[in-house]
């Protein structure tokens, strides 16, 4: 991140409307029509980084890990006019450099090209192009049937 960039670890700091607007600004639909989940979510969350520059909200990550074994990046996201600037990239490294020590980090994401790549770059491997070692992902999701 540039010097007038910075990541805030405690997101009870900074306005809830401020990191509503992130969600909204990229169509997170899900989160911004349920904001008492998405506050339990934050409550629940082992890490919460907050990327604002210029005294505004611009990129939020979170995830939860229990510290030895698996560490799953549930939400990175950047506002639109911010992407492409370093952003999601600082706030990924802030994460996985405080869950060093931790063996597996996951994360479940869309299947456009763009996010492959990103989280390639960052060293993540696609379960679906192992064959070292095998593995894969299951995913069942509440109240949608996924086919």
């Amino acid at each position: 991140m540039s010097a007038n960039q910075e990541l805030n670890d405690n997101w009870e700091e900074v306005p809830f409307e401020d990191i509503v607007d992130v969600y909204k600004s990229v169509n997170w639909t899900a989160y911004t029509n349920d904001i008492e989940s998405l506050v339990t979510a934050f409550k629940n969350s082992t890490l919460v980084l907050i990327a604002i520059q210029e005294n505004n909200v611009v990129g939020v990550l979170r995830s939860i890990s229990d510290g030895v074994s698996i560490h799953y990046l549930q939400d990175i996201l950047v506002k639109p006019d911010y992407q492409r600037k370093g952003i999601a990239r600082s706030l990924i490294n802030e994460a996985l450099r405080r869950f060093n020590n931790v063996r597996t980090h996951m994360i479940l994401t869309d299947d456009e090209e763009k996010q492959l790549k990103f989280y390639e770059s960052l060293g993540y491997k696609n379960t679906k192009s192992l064959s070292e070692i095998p593995l894969n992902t299951f995913v069942k999701m509440k109240g949608i049937e996924l086919s």
